[in-house]
């Protein structure tokens, strides 16, 4: 039997919202014409309560889809247990089969395959929610069994919290599993786990540069394909400078941007700016205009900047007052230079205003 393995359309996103229907449609679309049927793992839309026209929209993709669909929901999608998930909804007008917690069976040429899916957890919840689900799993004598999930997994996205992990996920009871959450596309353990990644571009990281699309598994050869979809081009790019000015930044932004628009007049494209100004300039001070699918991450003196900030800690931690921390930042601008004051006292009369510390200065001379 041939799965098509598709998650994260993100039906509606904002940003990008027509392409997150396009390329939608062209990996369920896809994987309908050489699959027997689909699994979709969750963030089909983008937010628990879309616009009404983004669900019209979703539900007539789905309508067009002429095999069997199942779905749960995700992290995008989920609400509190008594409130009805966008997912729901495409149950309810019979679009798709709706996983939570329980599990369906679908047969096709004497081959039986039994899915089992659990929606997107709080990841501190998953690992004890998951064991509690699977107690009432009664696995299908003789089907190909397959768990869906939309999880953070600790080996390949860390947090904080008790999250899933490939070893957990290895002695389980399933002969795939396939997690939908993580937008890159992978396969761990021998490919055991699946994860198709996303269909449209939504975090601008430099692994959505990717291609995008869609896993048919193979029941009997135990093997997936990635099979890529038309997308529209993102270009992430890094300009790294050295003490340059204003002018010379903007410069090279335009020429990146023209070169890179001549490779693809239609794509996105995230320049990233590292490296330093002239002695004077801020970060701040070099204003770039973001226009359409054009985003500019500065990081220019972010050495400055952290520098700055663990100077800061520091200080909390030793527990300065204000003014301390404000005198030995004046001391050390002024180390090595010849004054006729004591920057304690200098700071005292700044704090007091201008005029008097004007006053102080005319003194001191």
């Amino acid at each position: 039997m041939r799965i098509g393995i598709v998650a994260d359309n993100h039906l509606g996103y904002p940003r990008f919202e027509e392409d997150s229907f396009v390329q939608a449609e062209r990996a369920m679309f896809g994987a309908a014409e050489k699959c027997d049927l689909i699994i979709n793992a969750g963030d089909i839309f983008d937010t628990r309560i879309p616009k009404l026209e983004t669900l019209q929209k979703g539900m007539e993709l789905f309508g067009k889809i002429k095999v069997p669909v199942f779905a749960i929901y995700g992290n995008h999608e989920r609400r509190t247990k008594e409130m009805t998930n966008p997912v729901q909804l495409l149950l309810t007008a019979n679009l798709v089969k709706y996983l939570h917690g329980t599990s369906e069976v679908f047969e096709k040429n004497g081959e039986k395959i039994q899915i089992f899916g659990i929606g997107n957890i709080p990841d501190r919840y998953a690992k004890t929610a998951v064991e509690k689900a699977l107690r009432d799993f009664v696995p299908e004598e003789g089907a190909f069994r397959i768990l869906v999930l939309h999880q953070t997994i600790s080996d390949i996205l860390r947090t904080e919290e008790e999250e899933l992990s490939l070893d957990f996920l290895e002695g389980l009871p399933f002969d795939l599993i396939i997690n939908g959450h993580i937008h890159k596309r992978m396969e761990k353990l021998a490919g055991k786990v699946l994860t198709p990644g996303s269909t449209v571009i939504t975090q601008l990281k430099k692994d959505e540069t990717e291609p995008k699309g869609y896993y048919i598994y193979d029941t009997k050869a135990r093997k997936a394909e990635f099979i890529p979809i038309e997308c529209r081009k993102f270009f992430h790019e890094e300009l790294n400078f050295e003490n340059s000015s204003e002018d010379e930044v903007r410069k090279q932004v335009r020429e990146k941007i023209d070169e890179l628009h001549k490779q693809n007049k239609d794509a996105i494209v995230l320049i990233k700016l590292k490296g330093t100004l002239k002695e004077g300039l801020l970060s701040s001070d070099v204003a770039l205009d973001e226009r359409d699918d054009i985003y500019i991450v500065n990081e220019l003196n972010a050495v400055d900047i952290k520098t700055k900030l663990e100077r800061i800690r520091k200080f909390r931690d030793e527990k300065l007052s204000i003014r301390e921390i404000a005198v030995v930042e004046l001391e050390k601008r002024l180390e090595g230079k010849i004054t006729m004051f004591k920057p304690s006292e200098f700071f005292d009369k700044l704090v007091e205003g201008p005029e008097e510390a004007l006053e102080y200065l005319e003194k001191k001379k």
